[in-house]
């Protein structure tokens, strides 16, 4: 059988990367008002769009920069949403400023009356004192008269004599307990005559002379032989 050869394909031509240039080839050759205008439409799409230069944006001076923030601001002050929050803003500051206000004056009178009262509370302290005193040299004028009648007793009854030889003789320990026996009886005094006073509702006084007639009439009974606590037990 005899041997057959085919027909060689010719090899097809690469195409171009240069899509531009193949187009406008294309719309030079185009044989129908068709693929020239698909030429000239896909030369448009890969026709390089120019870049358009921004424009530098010119620097102003500072005065130039004064003129327009001053423009700018005029024009905000026209805006009713900017007056409203100037509006809001004012009145919150006035709320805030009334509320420091009234903080300050609360301080200021708390600390007033807190200084009034210190000074209320030291002038009831100074008059109580001064009460005090004038009742002090008034117990202590009345203690000496009842110890002057008392030491008076104490001489014609013996009592230090007595109060020695319950000691054995020791004078600091007779002394000590003479002191401490009259100065128990002077505070019984003070408080029988005041007792006196209230009770018959006389002034102090005569309850004083009552009761010290009492006394010495028990003394004159007792003269010989009675201590202060004997004294004292028969009152």
């Amino acid at each position: 059988m005899p041997a057959t050869h085919s027909k060689a394909v010719p090899e097809k031509k690469p195409e171009t990367a240069n899509k531009l240039r193949k187009w406008k080839k294309k719309s030079r050759y185009a044989k129908t008002e068709e693929q020239r205008l698909k030429a000239e439409q896909m030369i448009r799409i890969h026709t390089p769009k120019e870049k358009k230069e921004v424009p530098k944006k010119k620097e102003l001076t500072e005065d130039q920069l004064l003129d327009q923030m001053i423009r700018e601001n005029k024009k905000l002050r026209k805006n009713p949403e900017f007056i409203k929050q100037q509006e809001q803003a004012e009145l919150k500051r006035q709320h805030l400023d009334r509320e420091r206000q009234l903080t300050r004056e609360k301080i200021k009178g708390d600390a007033k009356e807190r200084k009034e009262q210190e000074e209320k509370e030291k002038e009831k302290q100074l008059e109580g004192y001064k009460l005090y005193k004038q009742d002090e040299a008034t117990l202590n004028e009345h203690m000496n008269s009842h110890k002057e009648l008392l030491t008076e007793f104490s001489e014609k009854t013996g009592v230090m004599e007595t109060l020695l030889e319950k000691h054995k003789g020791n004078k600091k320990k007779a002394k000590k307990d003479y002191k401490s026996q009259t100065t128990e009886m002077c505070r019984f005094f003070e408080y029988v005559i005041c007792k006196i006073s209230k009770e018959k509702e006389i002034p102090y006084d005569d309850a004083k002379t009552l009761y010290y007639d009492n006394v010495c009439n028990t003394m004159e009974q007792n003269v010989s032989k009675d201590s202060l606590k004997q004294l004292m037990a028969s009152l």
